[in-house]
């Protein structure tokens, strides 16, 4: 989005915004068209155009105009709204940013072997790298060390959950203990990362 103002995730970045990214490129993004939502809640596209009208379903739309829905705002609703969650939407590869310093244990070549069954991975040796990945790449979750000094944990999960271009992004954080961490979709203890795979399918649906 050039010449637009990024001020959120200007926030989230922080002092080290310009740090390099990892130059490996991500697959495509998972986004469904008024259709698909209509085809999944078994209703006609006139009742999705009303829902999105009406703020019901969190939506964009393309140059064009045309409706466009991503996979977590869709799941979301789904669940919400008591609707099983076909197959088309369980059975995908959404991406996953893995965001640590290489001798975290988030970064082991166990973690990674096993989040690589279900899903895209991304690996970035900060979190910071990984913000500046955000919008570019759309993944569907990052997965942070709240260590990590390169970000401000907090804070800049509440930036990134401000702006509607990071918002849909499931943010996972994996702390020393079990601390709550406010804003975070999900917060993992350390001690708990032989589970990771199979909490983040859980959280995002993946059969």
């Amino acid at each position: 989005m050039a010449g637009r103002r990024r001020a959120p995730l200007t926030r989230a970045l922080g002092p080290r915004a310009t740090s390099r990214r990892e130059p490996a490129a991500a697959p495509a993004p998972l986004v469904y068209t008024a259709q698909d939502v209509a085809r999944f809640c078994e209703v006609d596209l006139k009742t999705i155009h009303h829902w999105a009208d009406a703020g019901k379903i969190p939506h964009h739309r393309t140059p064009g105009r045309h409706l466009r829905f991503r996979r977590n705002h869709v799941v979301a609703f789904l669940r919400e709204h008591g609707y099983p969650l076909p197959d088309a939407l369980t059975s995908v590869k959404p991406t996953v940013f893995v965001a640590a310093p290489p001798d975290h244990a988030l970064r082991s070549d166990e973690v990674v072997r096993k989040l690589a069954t279900r899903f895209s991975v991304r690996r970035f040796d900060h979190v910071v790298t990984a913000i500046a990945s955000l919008v570019e790449a759309q993944p569907d979750a990052i997965v942070c060390a709240l260590d990590d000094s390169t970000w401000s944990g907090e804070a800049s999960i509440a930036a990134l959950k401000s702006d509607v271009e990071t918002s849909f992004t499931a943010i996972i954080v994996v702390t020393t203990d079990d601390t709550p961490v406010p804003g975070a979709d999900l917060a993992l203890p350390a001690a708990s990362l032989p589970r990771l795979h199979i909490e983040l399918a859980k959280k995002l649906a993946i059969g």
